[in-house]
């Protein structure tokens, strides 16, 4: 908070130690500072400060991101202890009084930067409600997971950042400002009449689908209202099937007739040249369905395997044979295989002890129309890399996402589907795997996932040929960050 005689920020650096490290170790940032603000006040307050010297600042959440999107060489903002009052602080005050229509028929939660999506799920629960859609990880906060265009799957359901009502921004000099599309949820007047002279409430849709996937060179989002439906189970199934299935499927329609479907690919192809697929559909359940828990003998086993020891083991295995990789991943799919699993919606999204593979990874998006054609690239690509002794350590995985109105989401504009590649972290090769994915995702129209790893930005113009509205974003990002304060290597790197 600002001193009150001298007007200067009181907030210190929080002593963090240095450098700092991202959540898979790939990225050591070595920041001046570190600032841990706890409130809204300290947040402005820090901003504020930044802006005065002209530095620049980077706010980062439990940094998830693989990619240099989270560097910077002078302030970081953690933001996880910026959250509402009391235990576990995952919800703030809807302020629903401010809105055109305060009683909507849809239900709505509104989320401090620094909750995470795993306690947000427990308050939600409580409540009887739940996100339409999540990820596979539950771990990092909500706001870093829109920024960034997090996604679940299912062709009829948007990235994570579509169903967010309102935002909170902090930008340059600590300006603070509420961001809505045009005919937005807020009245304008009940707005003024608390908020003036403190914050001021834009309605545009040029701002608020460039601000939703801002990557965080915009300001700092210190809260959002996003909508939510009530509680819900699905049930999931997961198959074995071949890739020449799945591809005649997913002509007929496939991606129609069920909420969610997935296919993790093994990219060894077998003795007859096919590649073998888990295939995950989900469903909504009926309301009165029961619950039916995954095989213990699945459970059991997956913790086994994720094991720190185990995954070491399994890393001198296919760093010292590597010619045993196709069988583990063929073994590992198989042993997936599951009949019927029933519960809260929530908890089938979680990845569980999946997410704690030492993994890097990278994620490509192409239009639903060029998956066969994209996929037999990236098929080739790791062929090509085995030859020359560089081995692909984990499966291929697709999901399949609406288009989203996000300027800047990776699905914007265009259904999608997203490719995920991960790699053991310390394979040798893995980053030079990657980037050789990266290339062959760009030379089939792809677009990169702004937080996996990617370090090649594609051919001279091509961000602005790859996503129609960059250039809309392009303004947006010089009209709120016109003073550099939110600038850093990425974005440099992306020439915004």
């Amino acid at each position: 908070m600002a001193n009150p005689e001298t007007g200067a920020c009181s907030v210190r650096p929080s002593g963090d130690p240095i450098p700092w490290r991202n959540w898979a170790g790939n990225q050591e940032v070595y920041p001046s500072a570190i600032y841990r603000p706890k409130n809204l006040d300290e947040l402005v307050c820090i901003v504020q400060e930044v802006t005065a010297r002209n530095g620049r600042l980077r706010g980062v959440g439990t940094g998830l991101s693989f990619s240099d999107i989270l560097q910077t060489d002078d302030a970081l903002l953690q933001l996880t202890d910026l959250r509402a009052e009391g235990d576990p602080g995952a919800l703030l005050p809807l302020e629903q009084e401010l809105w055109t229509n305060p009683t909507p028929d849809e239900p709505r939660v509104r989320i401090p930067a620094g909750a995470r999506i795993g306690a947000l799920n427990d308050a939600l629960a409580a409540a009887g409600l739940a996100f339409i859609n999540l990820g596979g990880y539950d771990g990092q906060t909500m706001v870093g997971a829109l920024s960034t265009s997090t996604h679940g799957s299912g062709i009829g359901l948007g990235p994570l950042p579509d169903a967010v009502l309102s935002i909170d921004l902090v930008t340059s000099r600590g300006k603070q400002l509420r961001i809505e599309p045009e005919g937005g949820i807020t009245d304008r007047v009940k707005f003024d009449q608390r908020y003036r002279g403190k914050m001021d409430l834009c309605q545009s849709n040029d701002v608020f689908y460039s601000v939703v996937v801002s990557l965080g060179c915009m300001g700092v989002i210190a809260a959002v209202t996003m909508r939510v439906r009530a509680a819900y189970r699905l049930t999931e199934r997961r198959t074995i099937a071949n890739w020449s299935e799945v591809k005649r499927e997913l002509a007929g329609g496939v991606l129609n007739r069920y909420r969610h479907y997935e296919v993790s690919l093994n990219p060894y192809p077998q003795p007859r040249g096919d590649y073998t697929c888990l295939v995950t559909t989900r469903s909504v359940a009926k309301t009165d369905t029961a619950k039916i828990p995954l095989p213990e003998s699945r459970t059991r086993a997956e913790a086994l395997l994720f094991l720190a020891s185990s995954q070491r083991g399994i890393l001198r295995i296919v760093n010292e044979t590597p010619r045993f990789i196709p069988y583990i991943l063929e073994e590992g799919l198989r042993q997936l295989k599951t009949d019927e699993h029933v519960d809260d919606s929530y908890r089938i999204y979680n990845w569980g002890d999946v997410n704690t593979a030492q993994v890097i990874s990278g994620e490509y998006f192409f239009a639903v129309g060029d998956v066969s054609y994209a996929t037999s690239r990236l098929l080739a690509t790791i062929a090509a890399n085995r030859r020359r002794g560089v081995w692909q350590n984990g499966p291929i995985s697709l999901r399949f996402i609406k288009e989203s109105p996000a300027y800047l989401s990776m699905m914007a504009g265009r259904n999608s589907c997203s490719m995920e590649i991960p790699m053991f972290s310390g394979a040798p090769g893995a980053v030079e795997a990657l980037l050789s994915y990266e290339q062959t995702a760009y030379e089939c129209g792809g677009r990169v996932h702004w937080g996996q790893v990617h370090e090649l930005s594609g051919r001279p113009g091509w961000l602005m040929s790859s996503y129609p509205k960059a250039r809309t974003f392009q303004r947006v990002y010089r009209t709120l960050n016109a003073l550099g304060t939110f600038s850093n290597h990425f974005t440099d790197r992306m020439k915004l």
